[in-house]
């Protein structure tokens, strides 16, 4: 596959993935929303707008980390099984959690957790916001595969590059 045909084809799986990751990330921001202190802070209507924001950031974030996981994986040939560049788009995901979540909860006090939230006892980093960055992507990466695997089957000489 040529540099640039795979470079719009990781595209398209990116957004793909951002798409599928969307509602899920809703799901999840709503159901972890009581660990935070925004909603007992600053009311329901805040917890709704935070809740909005951070969805769309998640897609973003689901978008880019899966680009880059892609193209790393293409341009690593050790790398170029769906496996292992799934586990990049994990790994990615989780990394830029953590990052945000330090910058967020720890140097900037943009939001900060409630007493319920469990935190990892190194970084103080919510369990729910690492958890939600292992669970989502591997789910929305298992049902676009399945998802493609039978689009694939049932379109005639059809082939799927792995990236």
């Amino acid at each position: 596959m040529s540099h640039s045909r795979r470079i719009v084809s990781s595209l398209k799986f990116a957004l793909l993935h951002a798409l599928v990751t969307l509602p899920m990330f809703a799901l999840w921001e709503v159901a972890h929303a009581p660990l935070y202190s925004l909603w007992l802070e600053r009311g329901a209507a805040a917890g709704v707008k935070a809740a909005l924001h951070c969805t769309l950031g998640d897609a973003l974030i689901a978008l880019v980390c899966a680009l880059a996981g892609l193209l790393f994986a293409a341009w690593v040939t050790g790398l170029r099984t769906r496996l292992r560049a799934g586990a990049l788009i994990i790994v990615f995901g989780v990394l830029t959690t953590v990052v945000i979540e330090l910058i967020s909860t720890q140097w900037l006090g943009r939001w900060a957790y409630r007493d319920v939230m469990p935190v990892d006892p190194i970084f103080g980093i919510g369990l729910s916001p690492l958890a939600q960055w292992l669970v989502i992507p591997a789910v929305s990466l298992h049902l676009l595969r399945r998802w493609l695997q039978a689009a694939l089957s049932s379109t005639p000489g059809a082939a799927i590059a792995i990236t």
